[in-house]
C-alpha cells in the first residue's frame, strides 16, 4: 500500500505533461524579445534521502532532477498525519478499543455518494489517499518551481554568467562570483510565484471538473481542494525551515527562510483572487470568501498539527508583521525590476511586472 514507486512514476509523467503543456503556450504567446527554440525535457528521480530538487539547461535539453527523498519523507508524514486524523475521528465516535490493539486497529466505513451509490472504505484506504493527494501536491509544487527556472530564464542566465550551472532548491554555502546572493533570492521568489500560479490554475481544473478528476473515495468537497493544497505546501516549507534551521534573513544568503517563502506564495495567491485575475465559476454555496478562508485555515492547521508534533511555535501570521521580513521583501521587489530587464532575454515566457505590490495579509 506505501509503495512509493507510483509517486516516482506520477510525477515523471505529470513533468512531461506540465512542461508540454507550456510549449504550447510559448508557442501562441511569442515575442521577438523572447528566448525561443527547439527543446525538450530530461526528468530525473535521484536516488537521495534528502530533501531537493534542480534544474538545469545544455544544448536545448532542459533537465530537472527531483531526490527521490522529496516524495519518501513527505508521503510518510503524510501518511502518518492521516493516520493520526482518522484515530481522532474514531475517538469522536466513541467506538471503543482496547488498549491492546493499538496502532493495528482497523475498520470499514459504508458510505453512500451524491448518486446514493455505497462507498466502502477501509482506514488504510483513507489514510493512504489524504497522504496521496497531499504528496502529489507538493511534489507538483517543487517540479512547477524547477520549471520556473527555466522558462523564466534563470538557467540560462546562470549559463551566462558562466559561474553557477543550476541554484540548489535549499541554502546551502555555495558561493558565487558573478551573481549576487540578492540575484538569486530574487530568481527563487521568481520561480516560487511561477509554482504558486501553476499550482492555483491547477487547483481550478480540479475544482471545476470535481467529479471527474478526483476520487470520490477521498471525501472531500471541491471546496476543501485549497484547504489542503495550503495544507501540504504549508507543511513543506515547515519541515524545510525545521530541518535548514533557515531563520536567517542575512544579505549573504541565497534563499529566504521557508516562512517568508510561503508567506509570499500565500500572498501572491490571495492578491489575484482578489484583484479578479482568476475567472472563478463558484459553485453553489461557494464564494471568494470561503476560498480564501480555506487557504488561510490549511496554512494555520499545518502550523498547528506541526507545531504540536514537534513542539515548536512556526506561525506564517507572525512573519508577514515582521520588519524584517518586511525590508527584505522590499528589498527583493525592488531589485525585481533590475533583475527582470537581465532575464528577459532569456525567458521564454512574458516575465510579470511586480511593482507597489502589498505582501502583508490584512
Amino acid at each position: 500500500m506505501r509503495n512509493k514507486e507510483v509517486f516516482y512514476r506520477d510525477i515523471e509523467k505529470r513533468a512531461q505533461t506540465i512542461y508540454e503543456g507550456y510549449q504550447n503556450i510559448m508557442e501562441n504567446i511569442s515575442r521577438d524579445d523572447m528566448s525561443l527554440s527547439v527543446t525538450q525535457l530530461k526528468f530525473f528521480m535521484k536516488n537521495d534521502g534528502r530533501l531537493g530538487g534542480k534544474a538545469w539547461c545544455k544544448n536545448n535539453i532542459d533537465n530537472i532532477e527531483i531526490n527521490t527523498g522529496v516524495i519518501n519523507n513527505f508521503f510518510d508524514y503524510f501518511y502518518g498525519f492521516a493516520e493520526e486524523l482518522n484515530h481522532k475521528l474514531i475517538n469522536e465516535l466513541h467506538f471503543k478499543i482496547s488498549k491492546g490493539q493499538g496502532e493495528d486497529v482497523s475498520y470499514l466505513l459504508l458510505l453512500q455518494d451524491e448518486n446514493k451509490e455505497a462507498i466502502i472504505l477501509n482506514n488504510e484506504t483513507i489514510n493512504y489517499n489524504l497522504a496521496s493527494l497531499l504528496t502529489v501536491f507538493v511534489s507538483r509544487f517543487i517540479l512547477t518551481h524547477e520549471l520556473g527556472h527555466l522558462l523564466n530564464g534563470h538557467c540560462q542566465y546562470l549559463n551566462n554568467n558562466n559561474d553557477l550551472s543550476y541554484i540548489p532548491m535549499y541554502y546551502n554555502n555555495r558561493r558565487t562570483n558573478n551573481i549576487s546572493p540578492l540575484d538569486i533570492k530574487t530568481m527563487e521568489m521568481d520561480a516560487d510565484f511561477f509554482a504558486g500560479t501553476d499550482s492555483f490554475r491547477n487547483l481550478l481544473i480540479l475544482y471545476n471538473h470535481f467529479e471527474e478528476k478526483v476520487d470520490p473515495a477521498l471525501l472531500i468537497k471541491p471546496i476543501d481542494l485549497f484547504f489542503w493544497w495550503s495544507f501540504a505546501i504549508r507543511s513543506n516549507f515547515l519541515i524545510s525551515q525545521h530541518i535548514l534551521n533557515d531563520e536567517n534573513y542575512s544579505p549573504d544568503r541565497t534563499h529566504l527562510p521557508s516562512v517568508a517563502r510561503f508567506a509570499l506564495i500565500l500572498t501572491s495567491i490571495v492578491e489575484s483572487i482578489d484583484g479578479g485575475i482568476y475567472k472563478i465559476n463558484y459553485r453553489r454555496g461557494d464564494s471568494e470568501e470561503k476560498l480564501v478562508k480555506k487557504l488561510l485555515d490549511g496554512a494555520l492547521y499545518a502550523e498547528e498539527y506541526y507545531n504540536s508534533k514537534f513542539h515548536t511555535e512556526y506561525a506564517v501570521a507572525e512573519t508577514m508583521e515582521n520588519e524584517k521580513y518586511l525590508n527584505t521583501v522590499s528589498e527583493l521587489e525592488n531589485n525585481w525590476d533590475d533583475l527582470r530587464n537581465k532575464l528577459i532575454n532569456f525567458s521564454r515566457l512574458p516575465l510579470f511586472e511586480r511593482k507597489n505590490r502589498d505582501f502583508t495579509l490584512e
